[in-house]
């Protein structure tokens, strides 16, 4: 197992421990799952009251406002731990048993989870989807990757993918920004050379 030190920059939104904590640390068994882009759902550590990764087994329909109103504060507090990322893992026990859900239990628990995200100022993002082998097939497990909305935001408008007609006639291309007034001048440019 590598240190942690060694480990992809996508690893340290994990908020892992590292080598020198406790002996009962999890962080090299999460870490070698992801670093491996792989998740190993029989292989979950207990979830961490501290750090930045949630584990949620089920959120229904049956959930209030208020009910969200507090997921959308834990979602904070999970963000503030991992430097304005967080992980939420769907269908998965505080014992990391991850027993999975239904298609339809998953589409609400999906559908709660949004709506705090929502709330929150944050936007969801699927990073992985299975199943335990203990679990029954027809119920599966998500990770979510939860990041603040203007954070996300920024780093998107920082990045122009142009693909449609219009970059049919120019050369793939990716245009890297400060400032998205720049982007469009820019792009307006580039419009006005092609009509003369």
């Amino acid at each position: 197992m590598a240190p942690a030190q060694d480990l992809p920059d996508v690893l340290d939104a994990f908020c892992l421990r590292t080598n020198e904590d406790a002996g009962d640390d999890f962080s090299p068994q999460l870490a070698a799952m992801l670093q491996g882009q792989c998740m190993d759902w029989d292989e979950l550590p207990p979830e961490n009251d501290e750090g930045c990764i949630e584990y949620k087994w089920r959120l229904g329909p049956e959930h209030s406002r208020r009910r969200v109103a507090r997921l959308a504060t834990q979602m904070k507090f999970r963000l503030a731990e991992g430097s304005g990322t967080a992980f939420y893992l769907l269908g998965v026990r505080d014992s990391g048993f991850a027993e999975g859900l239904s298609a339809r239990e998953h589409s609400e628990a999906v559908s709660v989870l949004m709506a705090a995200a929502g709330a929150a100022d944050c936007i969801l993002l699927l990073e992985a989807l299975g199943r335990s082998a203990r679990s029954h097939k027809s119920r599966c497990c998500s990770v979510w990757r939860l990041e603040q909305r203007q954070a996300a935001v920024s780093k998107l408008s920082k990045q122009l993918h142009l693909c449609g007609s219009l970059a049919d006639s120019w050369q793939r291309c990716r245009m890297e920004v400060e400032d998205p007034k720049d982007m469009m001048e820019l792009f307006a440019f580039r419009c006005a050379q092609r009509t003369q």
